[in-house]
């Protein structure tokens, strides 16, 4: 089978491409990025799918970044998402596409709970911190089941807690609060600074999910049935940023102070993802533990840019 990344110059796209090429099961295409081919174009996906002919789809693009990005781009989060997600049904539909998998950020689900289990997925609003990633990524949600029951058309939909590892986003606006301290650790470090800010109070609980784990439940999906498949993957287990902060600030040898800016807007106080129903749909649960994933990103930072 051929199997087409998109985004496979991203973060998470990145490690699918590599878990697959290594796994040597299939034939491995590639859009690269927005250079490459412009999702939120129909004709440039539609034109792109006529020469390829995959057989299975794994988005891993999407217009993202942390808390600052949701409030600084709010129509672009929206509207470039959502555009990928319906060109993506609409153009897999029309090439005969055995299966579309997508991962789904945990944001999408209601801002008032703090255990996410599907049949809570639209149950209230996304948080406003992050209201209209949310609410784009629920449309790949609604798609998969209605375009399973119009035109008979399978797609995996997979809420994901937050990823972290080897080539993450490191710069402080477009990444997640772990990529964004083990930048300010290892820059307060190497600078001899005693000091480090941390956004918010410290005290919201977030999961985290090593993002080899992460590829790897992705293409797990590829052996599932035809249907409109809507799950997630995650271990039920969060812990604070403040407490993530000090496992950083050990991991890189720092011995400086974190300084809380409560000025910064927290986000949702608590997410952790109920994983039951994706361990059972795939044989699997992630397997690296945080420390051991921590320790592992903290190394290839280091090495790429310290």
């Amino acid at each position: 089978m051929k199997v087409l990344v998109i985004g496979s110059h991203g973060f998470l796209g990145k490690h699918v491409k590599t878990l697959l090429e290594k796994q040597n099961n299939h034939v491995v295409l590639e859009i690269t990025g927005k250079n490459h081919v412009d999702i939120t174009q129909y004709d440039s996906l539609n034109e792109f799918l006529s020469e390829s002919r995959p057989d299975i789809l794994i988005n891993c693009a999407a217009f993202v970044g942390g808390i600052s990005y949701g409030y600084k781009y709010p129509a672009k989060m929206l509207y470039e998402n959502s555009s990928m997600a319906i060109n993506l049904y609409k153009a897999s539909t029309k090439h005969k596409i055995k299966k579309l998998i997508n991962p789904i950020s945990n944001c999408a689900y209601p801002g008032n709970l703090s255990t996410y289990k599907e049949e809570y997925f639209f149950d209230g609003p996304p948080d406003e911190s992050v209201y209209n990633y949310g609410i784009s990524k629920r449309l790949y949600v609604q798609l998969g089941k209605s375009f399973y029951e119009e035109n008979n058309f399978s797609s995996v939909n997979v809420v994901v807690s937050n990823m972290y590892g080897p080539h993450d986003h490191f710069d402080i606006e477009r990444s997640h609060a772990l990529g964004a301290i083990i930048k300010k650790v290892y820059d307060a470090k190497k600078n001899n600074l005693n000091k480090v800010q941390i956004w918010g109070t410290g005290k919201p609980i977030r999961e985290w999910l090593y993002v080899e784990d992460g590829a790897e439940a992705l293409i797990k999906c590829i052996n599932l049935g035809s249907g409109h498949h809507f799950f997630n993957v995650g271990v039920k287990k969060g812990i604070s940023i403040i407490e993530l902060a000090k496992i950083i600030k050990e991991k890189i040898g720092w011995n400086g102070d974190f300084e809380l800016d409560i000025s910064k807007p927290d986000g949702v106080y608590e997410k952790k993802v109920d994983g039951y129903l994706g361990e059972t749909k795939l044989g699997w649960k992630p397997k690296t533990n945080l420390y051991d994933g921590i320790q592992t990103t903290v190394d290839w930072y280091i090495n790429n840019y310290g």
